[in-house]
């Protein structure tokens, strides 16, 4: 098995291109399908989406992608910009008196929403997101674990910051109950997690 770091360095294949800040996967196959990458040189937005694809090589400390600079530029922003129309009551103002919905006259605003230009159905993980079994927290992600050959997801790993010291903690990802947008919720409880048994990994 072979591990795919986030926040590491990313290179394209002219350069330097920034850092990787969340890997997006899909549940049911549990493979990686993007790379999110934040290069703050970009317009407008600063993190795209990188088909795994254009992933060449990775290790602990850089990722290569088979792509320039230029053509990074045009793929898809990890996070996109939508306007959500808002009614807002207008307030209306009497001889001593104050009056608001419902006895006030509509107006209109938008507010600014950002979300990440993901499917439904995909999830997108974090170096440093929260683990928590079902009886409380257990740590965070350091690191997802590979199949060199299929590609799939085969472990979360957490390296420092747990409860069981300094030891590597693989949690196999049959373990994940759900995610959500800042927590992986285990279906384990922290003494299952404990006991779980060590998983050599290939550090690059």
């Amino acid at each position: 098995m072979t591990n795919i770091a986030i926040n590491v360095r990313v290179c394209c294949s002219d350069g330097e291109c920034g850092k990787s800040t969340n890997v997006i996967l899909n549940p049911v196959s549990h493979k990686v399908t993007h790379v999110a990458i934040e290069d703050k040189s970009l317009p407008d937005y600063s993190t795209r989406l990188v088909p795994v694809s254009k992933v060449i090589s990775a290790t602990q400390e850089q990722i290569n992608l088979s792509c320039t600079r230029a053509e990074l530029a045009y793929m898809d922003p990890f996070i996109v910009t939508n306007l959500v129309r808002v009614p807002v009551p207008e307030m209306e103002y009497g001889p001593g008196d104050v009056y608001a919905f419902p006895y006030s006259v509509y107006d209109t605003t938008y507010l600014t929403v950002q979300d990440r230009n993901i499917s439904s159905e995909a999830l997108a993980v974090y170096c440093g997101m929260q683990i928590k079994s079902t009886d409380g927290n257990v740590g965070r992600l350091d690191e997802l674990v590979l199949d060199s050959q299929s590609g799939e997801i085969t472990h979360l790993l957490m390296l420092e910051g747990h409860l069981w010291g300094k030891k590597e903690v693989t949690i196999p990802v049959s373990a994940i109950d759900f995610v959500d947008d800042r927590v992986i919720h285990l279906k384990l409880d922290k003494a299952a997690v404990k006991d779980l048994p060590a998983i050599p990994v290939k550090k690059a």
